[in-house]
């Protein structure tokens, strides 16, 4: 018994004529009738009653349209969901981000794109900072996710052998949303805030807030790297676990702090961001997903950044991500 038998028996039943129902099937007459008399030999019972003009349904035949009815229409249902799953357009996906991509336009912007695009994905967002977010892609925790890094070099050693760079290294792609540089961070009524660059001697003396984790915004080992080049050793008032909370207790004058300078990241109100003439620290903005492991709905997802981004912001490449959290 095959798949067209139930299909030729469901047409003829609902048509009670099997002329009518050769051209519901797009075939010939004879080639239902043959169908169907294969159908009944197989079953060992009349499905239908010949009458010179129609056919009805014998009890048998009752019997069994209802069931094929539903059954037809779970395939259907079940054909259609394949498609869409394949399309990208039904599933569930899950992205990482941390709290400096907040500050950034495209994530906001992105989040509610691909809803509107994609109402029947279950989307789901997950905050860790990027070193976590690497190892839960490797894993298969998330699918991808908005990560921040900065310049190897600037890695302490220790970090740089790690497993992010061992795995992540070769398993990773990533997009390339923006890149940037290094800035510091001050409260709008700190005396260099009108400033529109400062040099790393002129922050000799202040207090500085850092996040010694950070994948993006120098730790202890860069600070301190650089403040001594500038010729002073910097004096840290406070260490905590995100950029979130750097940036709060920067406002409320705790102290200043060193952060992505970028035309497109957004600070909050109240603190002021001013370039480093003297620092030279590229930083990368990144969506970044299991190398080969592309489903539909993460390949929509990762056109809707694309598109967002623009073709002269980002560009796709085969890469490791080494990364510390942030």
């Amino acid at each position: 018994m095959e798949l067209r038998h139930l299909r030729y028996f469901v047409a003829a039943a609902e048509e009670e004529h099997f002329g009518r129902a050769s051209d519901r099937l797009f075939v010939t007459r004879p080639a239902v009738s043959q169908i169907i008399a294969d159908l009944e030999d197989e079953l060992g019972v009349e499905l239908f009653e010949r009458q010179p003009h129609k056919v009805k349904l014998t009890a048998a035949g009752q019997a069994l349209l209802p069931r094929l009815q539903s059954i037809m229409s779970d395939l259907s249902q079940a054909v259609t969901l394949a498609k869409q799953v394949g399309e990208g357009k039904v599933g569930g996906l899950s992205i990482g981000y941390g709290s400096l991509t907040l500050y950034h336009p495209l994530f906001r912007a992105a989040i509610k794109r691909f809803l509107e695009y994609h109402p029947n994905v279950a989307l789901t967002l997950v905050e860790m900072p990027t070193s976590e977010q690497v190892k839960a892609v490797l894993e298969g925790r998330i699918q991808a996710g908005f990560m921040h890094f900065g310049p190897d070099a600037g890695a302490p050693r220790k970090q740089r052998k790690g497993i992010v760079q061992a795995e992540g290294k070769a398993s990773l792609e990533r997009y390339v949303i923006q890149t940037g540089g290094l800035g510091v961070v001050v409260p709008a009524d700190h005396p260099l805030a009108k400033r529109k660059a400062v040099s790393l001697s002129q922050l000799a003396g202040e207090r500085f807030v850092v996040v010694p984790r950070s994948s993006v915004s120098p730790g202890y080992g860069p600070l301190f790297a650089f403040c001594q080049e500038a010729g002073f050793e910097p004096q840290v008032v406070q260490e905590v676990h995100s950029i979130a909370s750097q940036m709060n207790l920067i406002s409320v004058g705790v102290g200043i702090g060193l952060a992505v300078l970028g035309k497109d990241f957004t600070y909050p109100s109240g603190l002021a961001v001013i370039k480093l003439t003297d620092v030279n620290y590229r930083t990368n903005f990144q969506l970044c997903w299991m190398k080969g492991r592309i489903e539909p709905v993460l390949q929509q997802f990762i056109a809707v950044v694309q598109e967002l981004s623009g073709a002269n912001h980002g560009k796709a490449a085969a890469s490791g991500a080494a990364a510390d959290s942030h």
